[in-house]
């Protein structure tokens, strides 16, 4: 089976796009094309990690969430928010004030997403005994799930089969509140997001039909707002805090947290790049024995998110604070955390597991195999005329991906500039057809200034 389920939150703002490539360069999944002078995104190759979106000059490439908007005037609203969101504001600030200046942007109550990380834990030493494929790899980054549904389709099985905690907590929430009448079709979950990824995930998640969360805000936005409330509030310095949580919850968006509690041989790697890396050399067996895999396409983890608006090394900074408080919270409590989730443990199991994770065919060259073979067959002779150069003057990365557009019928061999000189010298093109292939991929008009 093939996952064909292409949505996505980043999105080109083409009336912005002057088609610079910066966004074509960085993509690690060779997802961006230049096309009549602007970049565009092939949906089945795309994971929403923000690469992209980092490095555009003209901010013409932005993540598509609700919004706050999209709150709901009536019903009992709750905001989801994860920790690192605190994270992301002066240590002068408790969680508990950022948490309050939340609930006045429109919400009847606000729950910090970790509460979740105290059943995961759980779950993970169960899955440690399992015989279950190793190396185990985290179903926590979406990004890194479509990652390894577009381009390492022989490791989806390895992936756990677990909700994520912004869908746990929120399931929490609905069953918790499901006897209390006036609660059970009256309520609106937004989740407060760190990237783009993670708005994908709860509009359309891998391995569920559908996510707990109604809707998503951008990070940003929400900090913006929250900032302004608490510079305009009086700190008091009266906001009780309590050990409502284990202390290390509030860094399991961080590298490095998550691998601490699956037992064996368990490795943290982060930045799409370098688990690009690791994964290459795990498909190809040249690394072995490995119990479990804690992946975050983000460097520093969530910290690193492309909508949170700090700096992630302060944020890192700040949520390890902020467990140094909560573990002198819970040695002030005789070493007690009372979870309020953990009392719906029994229930979460048994809403927990998503359904196999399946590849994406955004490799794939044809459902026939014997016409793929020779689809790659003509990819390898195409490749092998192209310079090699990987200029990206023909509008795609590299003379791989030029060749693999050919076969698929988005280019033609032409679109080489190397390759239009040769065909120019054999009078196979004329410079007037070279001029109108290099309108289609750069823009009519983008040279006149020449």
């Amino acid at each position: 089976m093939k996952d064909r389920n292409y949505t996505h939150s980043i999105q080109i703002d083409i009336n912005k796009c002057i088609g610079c490539s910066h966004c074509m360069h960085v993509c690690s999944t060779q997802a961006i094309r230049i096309v009549e002078g602007h970049a565009l995104i092939q949906p089945e190759r795309c994971i929403d990690c923000g690469e992209c979106y980092r490095v555009c000059p003209q901010r013409a490439i932005y993540a598509r969430d609700d919004g706050l908007r999209s709150v709901e005037k009536t019903g009992w609203k709750i905001a989801l928010v994860p920790s690192v969101f605190i994270g992301q504001f002066s240590s002068e600030y408790s969680a508990s004030q950022v948490l309050n200046a939340v609930k006045q942007l429109g919400f009847d109550e606000v729950f910090e997403v970790e509460h979740a990380v105290d059943f995961i834990k759980e779950v993970y030493e169960n899955l440690a005994t399992e015989d279950l494929p190793r190396p185990l790899i985290s179903s926590y980054c979406p990004a890194v799930v479509r990652l390894i549904q577009v381009k390492y389709p022989s490791l989806t099985h390895n992936i756990i089969r677990l909700k994520a905690p912004h869908d746990l907590a929120a399931i929490y929430l609905r069953k918790s509140k499901n006897s209390i009448h006036n609660y059970r079709s009256n309520i609106h979950i937004y989740y407060i997001t760190p990237c783009a990824a993670k708005i994908v995930a709860a509009i359309s998640p891998v391995g569920e039909d559908k996510s707990a969360i109604d809707g998503t805000i951008n990070m940003t936005e929400v900090f913006n707002r929250t900032s302004a409330i608490l510079i305009g509030e009086k700190n008091t310095g009266m906001h009780k805090t309590i050990a409502d949580m284990s202390p290390d919850s509030v860094n399991w968006s961080l590298s490095g947290t998550e691998k601490k509690y699956f037992s064996g041989r368990s490795l943290a790697i982060d930045g799409t790049d370098n688990v690009i890396q690791f994964l290459e050399k795990l498909e190809s067996g040249h690394i072995k024995d490995i119990d479990f895999l804690e992946m975050r396409a983000c460097d520093q983890g969530c910290a690193g998110g492309i909508l949170c608006p700090g700096n992630r090394f302060l944020t890192v900074e700040r949520l390890e604070q902020r467990q140094k408080r909560l573990e002198k919270l819970k040695s002030q409590n005789c070493g007690k955390v009372v979870n309020p989730l953990m009392d719906y443990s029994e229930v979460l199991h048994d809403y927990s597991g998503v359904d196999p994770v399946y590849p994406r065919d955004g490799l794939l060259l044809d459902d026939d195999m014997e016409k793929a073979l020779i689809k790659l067959q003509r990819i390898n002779r195409l490749e092998s005329y192209l310079p090699g150069f990987d200029c990206g003057a023909c509008g795609a990365p590299g003379c791989r991906n030029l060749a693999e557009d050919i076969v698929k019928g988005r280019a033609t061999i032409s679109h080489c500039v190397f390759v239009q000189r040769i065909m120019e010298k054999n009078y196979k093109l004329s410079p007037d057809q070279a001029f109108i292939v290099i309108e289609k991929i750069w823009g009519k008009g983008r040279l006149n200034k020449l």
